[in-house]
């Protein structure tokens, strides 16, 4: 029996966090961690990537495909994110990027052309060292509900089931001896068990026996064997690597051993690598004063919390709010980092904290929109694909062990009158939840929204600059009566 070590180092949602800071090593970091590994096993490593790349406010797709090359990705599937954008900067992204490494996504095509999107494989059969590796690609279902619906009108999502288990079939008949499931899927984790979307599609593909599934969309790092299945989640801007290792036998053509792990990059001792350093320094170089220029400072940590109120959410709204003049401003908890650190606040802390700078949409609803918003939220299915929202102008009571539809017990006005559920209120939110985003299209999608193209950040950049000194905003205007159910939120 002759025995091969096979690595497959994975992670997701990197983003294009090329530059060090609080929460992130920096690629040229992440970069020597890969290497930790790989230049021990060159032959037999695999670099996968699971997706949600092009999200950045200052660069985009190519500047971060650059990057995925240079540490030597071998392949990658698209996350929700790469969507963000719409078809055309996908399909130029994609091109500029395809004869370096795959791009897989089995499960969302064009719905003109009902074909994949241009430069997109459904799978793809990489050989090292004679052995064959069939990697598929899927994108979770949800996409359709956590992209801007004017960027997504052009895709169609198909069954994820299907997809996989045509292709691994198909793959196999192409010769693949290890078969990978490399999958943009959130799944949720305790000390004894699993759940979500990945472990969900897992037991309905489990009889095609994949050797790896590979998760992403959500914070939390991950690595267990399960069902016989290595199975990791991790990375979010580099912090992690994931690592498999198979032993595969070259006499039977099978993996014969599992075994998984999570390399801590963010804290671990790994050197910055000049040349990837170089790479780093040309593309950020640019927006120097983006990174160093200070408009205020905080003297404690303004944090957040996606399942419930928190001081930065309310800061969030609160500056909106006041730029605008509005009644009510709301936004979703999921576009925002974990907090607002103690110290100097530049461009970047901010952006960090609203990870995306859609203009502003103005709207106005009717008090029953608004009812019927909060209930929206907190039907527990959608509360855990999506998280909370966060808002501004109201007092909202919320019962979380009432049944689904049944969870608001007040919403006021902040000088304690109740909401008046015939009248007109003006609404500012971002143009992702106007859009329907979080799956809130069944209110959002009854609203006459005006775009004012006040991109978010700029609000938020003023209103640090006015105020200078920013304080942690008091709690109290979400009153819960127990925890919102079905909560996945990772912080």
């Amino acid at each position: 029996m002759a025995l091969v070590r096979i690595d497959i180092l994975n992670h997701a949602d990197y983003g294009g966090e090329f530059r060090e800071h609080e929460n992130a090593p920096g690629l040229a970091k992440f970069y020597s961690a890969i290497e930790s590994v790989r230049s021990k096993n060159k032959e037999n490593t695999l670099l996968l990537d699971a997706g949600d790349n092009i999200n950045r406010v200052l660069w985009h797709g190519k500047e971060v495909f650059e990057g995925l090359d240079l540490i030597k990705t071998d392949c990658m599937v698209l996350g929700n994110h790469e969507f963000d954008k719409g078809l055309k900067q996908l399909e130029d992204n994609i091109d500029y990027i395809k004869d370096k490494f795959p791009i897989l996504c089995a499960n969302i095509i064009v719905k003109e052309t009902n074909d994949f999107i241009k430069g997109v494989k459904p799978y793809v059969i990489l050989e090292k060292n004679g052995i064959k590796y069939g990697i598929i690609g899927v994108t979770t279902e949800y996409t359709q509900y956590m992209v801007d619906s004017n960027s997504f009108y052009k895709f169609k999502v198909l069954d994820q089931v299907k997809a996989l288990r045509k292709y691994i079939v198909e793959a196999r008949e192409m010769g693949a001896e290890i078969i990978i499931c490399l999958t943009h899927f959130p799944f949720y984790f305790t000390k004894d068990s699993e759940s979500g979307e990945l472990i969900d599609v897992l037991k309905q593909i489990i009889d095609l026996k994949p050797d790896v599934m590979i998760g992403g969309h959500i914070p939390g790092d991950y690595a267990r064997v399960v069902m016989d299945c290595a199975i990791t989640k991790g990375g979010f801007g580099g912090k992690s690597l994931p690592h498999i290792t198979l032993t595969f036998d070259t006499e039977t053509r099978k993996v014969v051993a599992k075994e998984c792990t999570v390399i801590d990059v963010l804290h671990g001792n790994f050197e910055v690598n000049q040349e990837i350093q170089e790479f780093v320094n040309r593309v950020t170089g640019p927006y120097e004063y983006y990174f160093s220029e200070v408009l205020g400072y905080t003297n404690e940590d303004i944090k957040m919390r996606l399942s419930i109120e928190s001081p930065m959410g309310n800061l969030i709204c609160d500056a909106v709010k006041e730029f605008v003049e509005t009644d009510v401003v709301y936004f979703n908890c999921t576009s925002c980092g974990r907090k607002i650190s103690k110290g100097e606040i530049t461009r970047f802390t901010i952006s960090n904290a609203m990870g995306f700078n859609d203009p502003l949409q103005k709207g106005y609803m009717s008090g029953q929109q608004i009812w019927d918003l909060f209930e929206l939220v907190h039907e527990p299915q959608r509360f855990g694909n999506n998280a909370n929202i966060m808002f501004s102008g109201l007092i909202v009571k919320i019962d979380n062990t009432k049944p689904a539809f049944s969870k608001v017990v007040s919403i006021t006005l902040l000088d304690g009158s109740p909401i008046d559920f015939k009248k007109s209120y003006s609404v500012i939110t971002s143009a992702y939840m106007s859009s329907g985003g979080n799956d809130t299209g069944k209110v959002a999608n009854q609203i006459n929204w005006q775009d004012t193209k006040i991109p978010i950040h700029d609000v938020l950049f003023s209103y640090v600059k006015k105020h200078r000194e920013i304080k942690s905003p008091k709690l109290g205007r979400y009153p819960m009566i127990g925890h919102p159910e079905n909560d996945n939120s990772p912080w």
